[in-house]
């Protein structure tokens, strides 16, 4: 993540955290139609800048032609000093109902079932999973739940891959019933995802049913073995995760490795009995 410097020269000054929350709450519903490409082309053009001093100046012309341009704001606070945990919730909260608001009702109600298809409402879900994030990292793992649950349910085909963090979520949560019911839902990930084949182990394990999680381990290790290693704390996770991988390779399991663990780690007699277990022949 780039972070502000101080301007030596006239450059543009990076943001205040509450400068920020502010200006957001006064301008993020206005729209400016006829410069709403305009900023959307800063934005772009923000995203390839070579220096800090050039991509804020680019995202505060791009809020200047359109302040409600969700992109850019998303953008923009990764530019900024870090936030606490309270004020990047509480900008992002801000962000998403400017997004929602922007969009209007009717949207929500013509594009449900199919949201990610439509490029105008792209922004709003990459403004609500940054949401379920920023929720995420402060712990608030039922709140992030529930922003995950309610992007799935206008794009069930989830083009964002959020249904993997949320099963994480369910497990740690000890939901089993949604466990299960993501289970019947994406039931053709298991043959080909680590997530889903790990967390079968865990939630037959959770289920009290050790024969069946024996079976589960025993497909989980062929569909892939290197997540093992994170599960079990035998491997510290990537600082920076593969932009892609095949399905069983080293690379899937390190881009998943954090989410398996969030659900694993939230329960330490799985966790031993994993390090304990052969998986049965």
């Amino acid at each position: 993540m780039i972070r502000p410097q101080e301007s030596a020269g006239g450059g543009q000054p990076p943001f205040d955290p509450k400068s920020l929350l502010l200006q957001m709450e006064r301008s993020l519903r206005k729209i400016t139609p006829g410069a709403v490409g305009e900023s959307q082309e800063c934005y772009y053009d923000a995203m390839e800048a070579r220096t800090e001093e050039e991509a804020l100046h680019l995202l505060t012309r791009a809020l200047e032609l359109d302040p409600g341009n969700t992109d850019a704001w998303l953008l923009m606070m990764n530019h900024t000093p870090p936030l606490s945990a309270d004020e990047e919730i509480g900008t992002l909260r801000k962000i998403v109902a400017g997004a929602e608001e922007r969009l209007g009702k009717q949207v929500f109600t013509d594009c449900a079932g199919h949201f990610w298809g439509y490029h105008e409402t792209r922004p709003y879900m990459r403004a609500r999973a940054a949401l379920a994030d920023a929720l995420h990292r402060a712990g608030r793992i039922e709140s992030a739940a529930g922003e995950v649950e309610g992007m799935l349910e206008l794009n069930p085909g989830d083009n964002q891959g959020l249904r993997y963090r949320l099963l994480a979520f369910y497990l740690a949560l000890g939901r089993m019933d949604d466990t299960r019911g993501l289970f019947a839902r994406y039931a053709d990930e298991f043959d080909y995802n680590t997530v889903f084949a790990w967390s079968k182990v865990l939630e037959h394990f959770l289920s009290g049913k050790p024969e069946e999680a024996l079976e589960a381990l025993a497909v989980a290790l062929k569909q892939n073995a290197f997540t093992k290693a994170y599960l079990l704390g035998h491997r510290k996770l990537p600082k920076n995760p593969p932009d892609s991988y095949a399905p069983g390779s080293k690379e899937e399991a390190a881009c998943f490795a954090a989410d398996l663990q969030l659900a694993w780690n939230a329960h330490p007699t799985a966790k031993k009995w994993l390090a304990n277990m052969s998986p049965k022949k």
